[in-house]
C-alpha cells in the first residue's frame, strides 16, 4: 500500500501541493487522494516518485514487525 503520508511529506519539501505533484507527474485531478480508498496503478507511483525524485520503495508503507 501506498503511504499518503510519505508523499505528502515529500511534496511538502519540494513545495508541490498533491494538485501540483499530479500536474507534474502527467496525473488526473484527484488520483492520488484516491489512493487512500484504492490501490495505485504501478506506473502512476513510479510517475510520483520521478518527479519526487525518490523509488518506488520510498512511498509504500512501511509496517513495523
Amino acid at each position: 500500500m501506498v503511504n499518503i503520508e510519505e508523499i505528502k511529506r515529500r511534496a511538502n519539501e519540494k513545495g508541490l501541493s498533491f494538485a501540483a505533484l499530479e500536474r507534474k507527474a502527467d496525473l488526473g485531478n484527484g488520483v492520488i487522494g484516491g489512493w487512500k480508498a484504492a490501490a495505485p496503478r504501478l506506473d502512476s507511483v513510479q510517475k510520483v516518485a520521478a518527479v519526487l525524485e525518490c523509488t518506488v520503495d520510498d512511498l509504500l508503507r512501511k509496517e513495523a514487525v
